[in-house]
């Protein structure tokens, strides 16, 4: 993955991780990155506030959508919309004021007609491949972001199978009551809690009130 990086000018020297990345020094060393790891109890500033920045637009997407409840997919996707989209414009404190880290990466930039479409959330009947058999045509979905690529394809979440489909046409329809319960047995399927909660790779909570990612 490191590579990939090359093509568009950056070397990768330094890695600032916790602990749990310790194992990955001697792969790094091989590359000639050096991983810089942190004591316990100890954060890297910028990755924290980063997070807390990713949780706060969580929860406001989280809120303007009716469901009291979300399948733990949702919620991964909801994690992953909020940071497409916080690298899909310019830092203030970046390296350049008109490109985002995403277009700086990648060299893909996005395009307002083609990815801003859809917020998360929007109810949408998907358009599947179809015979002229009487099976459907459309699979009801939720909008998740955009995939990013150059057609302008998004991600969503079906309501079907609750996995996550890849599609490039659809119709968007106003959310009707049956989805929301919809969304709800799906979460309750899952045994997941009311409400929104971060949780780390062991299952254990993100504490918010860590004060050093304001310093």
């Amino acid at each position: 993955a490191i590579s990939l990086y090359h093509p568009r000018g950056f070397t990768v020297k330094f890695l600032l991780a916790d602990g749990q990345f310790d194992s990955l020094r001697a792969p790094l060393a091989q590359l000639g990155i050096i991983l810089n790891v942190t004591a316990r109890n100890e954060h890297v500033p910028d990755i924290e506030r980063f997070i807390r920045t990713v949780k706060e637009r969580a929860r406001s997407i989280y809120n303007t959508l009716p469901f009291s409840k979300f399948p733990p997919r949702l919620i991964v996707e909801l994690v992953g919309a909020a940071v497409f989209w916080l690298n899909s414009f310019p830092h203030p404190k970046g390296i350049s004021q008109t490109q985002s880290p995403r277009a700086l990466i990648t060299g893909v930039s996005i395009d307002y007609t083609k990815h801003c479409s859809l917020e998360f959330g929007t109810y949408v009947q998907t358009h599947e491949e179809h015979d002229n058999s009487m099976h459907s045509r459309t699979t009801g979905a939720l909008a998740l972001r955009p995939t990013g690529n150059i057609q302008g394809s998004y991600y969503f979440y079906s309501l079907t199978t609750g996995r996550r489909l890849h599609r490039n046409a659809w119709t968007e329809l106003p959310m009707p009551h049956d989805v929301i319960q919809r969304v709800h047995q799906l979460a309750a399927q899952a045994h997941s809690d009311r409400g929104l909660l971060f949780y780390d790779k062991y299952a254990s909570p993100l504490d918010d009130h860590d004060s050093s990612a304001d310093s």
